[in-house]
């Protein structure tokens, strides 16, 4: 995938930490001394500034809009904080110190060499869709730019939904489900995963369709065409139904709203490990076996 023009090297760089993490905190200090010593800017967000002993930023999902680039140390939910507002010249590089790392692909032991190369404007970024969802009912619509799923379930009491959905116009499927999912390619290995939705490859423009735990057995995952319209409805008396935006945003349905998932034309720009490939992630992160086994 083709990637639109970097502001690299970076003469403002973000920095966002996992402010629940200690080794998180104490590594954004290093980095923050590091990149200072460079002679480059340093934003840090609102949230993490204290823990840095830093002046405050804008907000994570603002922080992307401010500078050139974005370093993010933590997990993925840390990661997803960010790329709400984040433009497609901003590249996000994720450090993992959370557990799977999906998204902050990059390892803690490698983060010098990550920031120089950062600062230096040497590194490989990937362009990753993204979602637009578009919730209609109130008065006025309320949109959403989503990196990895919409995710409509029901907030408290595990009971069955009723859910219909619908692809370019066409009905669908009524789900009588626990939830369902709408999901990136990059969000297919997050919660639908989970829910034994498909891996799908980021480089394929695609959304995916996946019912969490459906009543009906021959209801199964369906991989559209990113560029396909997809309108989700809940029925009268399901209550307590709460639309979750990447696991990082929340806000309650009801059966007068409607919830349209469409394609984002601005992407986000991931920097990616030298010579990754998302094979081996699969293999390392899924302990999908040894290597010529």
């Amino acid at each position: 995938m083709s990637a639109p023009p970097l502001r690299l090297p970076p003469k403002k760089m973000g920095l966002v930490v996992k402010t629940s993490s200690p080794q998180a905190i104490a590594l954004g200090q290093q980095v923050l001394s590091r990149v200072k010593e460079k002679g480059v800017e340093v934003v840090v967000d609102a949230q993490s500034a204290p823990f840095l002993h830093a002046e405050p930023g804008p907000s994570r999902a603002a922080l992307g809009r401010e500078v050139d680039a974005v370093l993010v140390l933590g997990g993925d939910g840390t990661f997803l904080s960010v790329t709400r507002g984040c433009p497609a010249t901003t590249p996000v590089a994720g450090v993992n110190l959370g557990t799977l790392g999906f998204l902050t692909e990059h390892p803690a032991e490698r983060v010098w060499q990550l920031v120089d190369d950062l600062l230096a404007g040497n590194v490989q970024c990937e362009k990753r869709d993204r979602l637009l969802c578009r919730v209609e009912g109130d008065d006025s619509p309320q949109e959403f730019l989503v990196l990895n799923d919409v995710v409509i379930a029901k907030a408290t009491l595990a009971r069955i939904l009723t859910i219909d959905v619908e692809v370019e116009g066409e009905f669908l499927s009524r789900y009588r489900a626990d939830g369902l999912i709408l999901a990136s390619p990059t969000g297919s290995t997050a919660y639908n995963l989970s829910a034994g939705g498909p891996i799908v490859h980021p480089e394929l423009s695609a959304l995916i369709i996946t019912p969490i735990c459906s009543h009906t057995l021959s209801n199964r995952p369906l991989v559209v065409p990113l560029n396909f319209q997809v309108a989700v409805r809940v029925h009268p008396g399901d209550e307590d139904v709460y639309l979750t935006l990447d696991g990082q945003y929340g806000l309650p349905l009801t059966d007068r709203h409607v919830v349209r998932v469409l394609p984002e034309g601005d992407p986000l720009l991931v920097v990616r490990p030298p010579n990754a490939s998302f094979f081996a992630i699969l293999h390392d992160k899924l302990k999908w076996g040894d290597w010529g086994s």
